[in-house]
């Protein structure tokens, strides 16, 4: 992806992305429900399997110009290591990955309360798919905007808006209103994308090409790795505590969160792509 699309559009391109692959998210769950209806299970476990297979299809036909990777030089453990420098290094990134890193924590934690505003609303559990739905249209919505957002306020201004908005609406998750918690998910749908598109734009924009499968598994490890501890410790919290005050106390980490970004100067975007023969996407 860096290699192959101007720098300029990387972040309209991420955004694209990102509202695919939320769409299908949207689709696929009521398709899969009424196919279940029609047909059974069976039917729908055979279709799915099926579109896998069709998938490796197409990859397989796929004809591109590519050179060979660089022989690596290192042991695997050195040029991770190397990886891991050059993020931690960069005045950037770093700041970006550990305010994503702690956004999915708190977005991790805040997934574990949703049955307990479910519950608090006095709906049944099947409501929480309401929810989800909600959530889901609002990350299709920002995908398409994003290009634009990281133009305008930058990488860092456009995470710190991504987490600030999350983090009102996780907050006000805590007032037992249908049409607020409604609100507050289609919030918490558009900013946390936006996090993510902008962090994943300026890894692909700062990063060297022979460095760049390295930084980005790197970056990826730190920011989702959190959000599979989330739940587990959202579970335990939600039995020791009420599930408003929990909620209250992610907005106000969340708001943490999102103030350096706010606070660092702007820097210019690199416009100038790399050409592929610096880079090895590998």
């Amino acid at each position: 992806m860096a290699t192959a699309v101007d720098p300029a559009l990387l972040g309209d391109v991420n955004g694209l992305r990102m509202t695919a692959d939320e769409g299908m998210k949207l689709l696929a769950p009521l398709a899969g429900a009424g196919l279940y209806t029609a047909y059974g299970g069976a039917s729908v476990a055979l279709l799915d399997a099926a579109t896998f297979v069709l998938a490796t299809g197409l990859y397989a036909v796929l004809r591109v110009r590519e050179g060979k990777p660089a022989p690596p030089t290192g042991s695997p453990r050195e040029r991770t290591a190397e990886g891991a420098r050059h993020l931690w290094a960069h005045p950037v990134l770093r700041p970006l990955v550990l305010a994503d890193g702690a956004t999915m924590l708190c977005a991790g934690l805040n997934g574990a309360m949703l049955y307990a505003v479910v519950d608090d609303l006095g709906r049944s559990p099947a409501y929480a798919g309401v929810l989800y739905a909600v959530q889901g249209a609002g990350s299709v919505a920002v995908g398409l905007l994003s290009g634009t957002a990281l133009r305008r306020l930058g990488a860092g201004r456009c995470a710190a808006f991504g987490i600030a908005l999350p983090a009102l609406a996780v907050a006000l998750r805590a007032v037992p209103s249908d049409p607020l918690t409604l609100a507050c998910s289609a919030a918490i749908g558009a900013g946390l994308p936006a996090v993510l598109i902008a962090t994943l734009t300026s890894v692909q924009r700062e990063t060297p090409g022979p460095l760049l499968g390295r930084v980005t598994a790197t970056a990826n490890t730190l920011v989702y790795a959190p959000n599979v501890a989330g739940p587990a410790t959202g579970a335990a919290l939600v039995e020791l505590a009420s599930h408003r005050l929990v909620l209250v106390a992610l907005g106000v980490a969340l708001l943490l969160t999102a103030v350096p970004l706010f606070q660092r100067p702007a820097r210019a975007e690199r416009t100038v792509s790399r050409s592929p023969s610096d880079a090895n996407p590998a």
